[in-house]
């Protein structure tokens, strides 16, 4: 599904030209350099390290919307293919906007649909170097929520798809999401790229405590904890030893706590 809506994309965006002037030109920059194989190269044959050193140049306050279409089906298959060796993920996407009238319906109906098919593939992966060595590596699924969010996406049909997802991954982010992506008192993100953005940390701290939410992944927990999950078993080096199932445990705690306050 991902590859066809990247062909999709390919075709949908070929119509924008690439613009006759690119980002900054000053040493620091050295775009100017690169400014004429940017031009020159196909979209889809330009290397990430290039379009890393153009996303990164300074740009105009307000990059023009048809130069963001002529690079957007790169930068998404990148993403797609979790290519970020050059990239941080959570600024990937932070040239888009979606003002009124600057994208036609299938534009935008194509990229939500790309966002929509790209955040349940990523709930459905979760790496592990014995048990899941080809699943991409994602540091924590707040680094792909702060992407997509800063992207200028609508976070809530991919957070309702979230609290449906069934699939053992999509529960071992969740707990992710909770017990390392807050501050200790949930009022801000632990991720240096949005720990100042309050909008989006109560929006996803508002989502974890959302009653449906809640008992949706309460039930996940249970199932998991009952069952034969040998992830479970597993302690990632980046946890102080604690295995998920310590950790889904401790994710059950909270939420059934939260739903016991809430109740009372």
């Amino acid at each position: 599904m991902l590859d066809d809506l990247l062909e999709a994309a390919y075709k949908t965006f070929a119509a924008y030209p690439a613009p006759e002037s690119l980002g900054c030109q000053c040493p620091m920059c050295r775009l100017g350099e690169s400014q004429a194989r940017l031009k020159a190269m196909a979209v889809r044959e330009i290397p990430d390290e290039l379009l890393w050193r153009y996303h990164f140049a300074a740009h105009a306050e307000k990059t023009p919307v048809v130069e963001i279409k002529h690079f957007l089906p790169r930068y998404l298959e990148l993403v797609s293919r979790f290519q970020f060796d050059h990239f941080w993920t959570e600024v990937a996407l932070d040239h888009l906007t979606f003002a009124r009238g600057e994208w036609t319906a299938e534009e935008r109906a194509l990229l939500d649909t790309w966002a929509r098919e790209f955040f349940l593939y990523c709930l459905t992966q979760y790496h592990d170097s014995e048990l899941a060595p080809n699943a991409p590596y994602i540091e924590n699924i707040v680094d792909i929520v702060i992407m997509l969010a800063h992207g200028n996406f609508d976070l809530k049909p991919l957070l309702d798809t979230w609290a449906k997802e069934t699939h053992i991954s999509a529960l071992l982010h969740f707990k992710d999401l909770l017990l390392w992506g807050f501050n200790e008192d949930m009022d801000a993100l632990e991720n240096s790229f949005a720990t100042d953005d309050q909008p989006l940390c109560d929006a996803l701290a508002e989502w974890v405590r959302r009653p449906d939410v809640m008992a949706h992944f309460i039930k996940e927990s249970d199932k998991a904890l009952s069952g034969k999950e040998p992830i479970l078993d597993k302690a990632p080096a980046c946890r102080g030893g604690r295995a998920h199932r310590e950790e889904v445990e401790a994710l059950q705690k909270k939420l059934k706590e939260w739903r016991r306050l809430r109740s009372s």
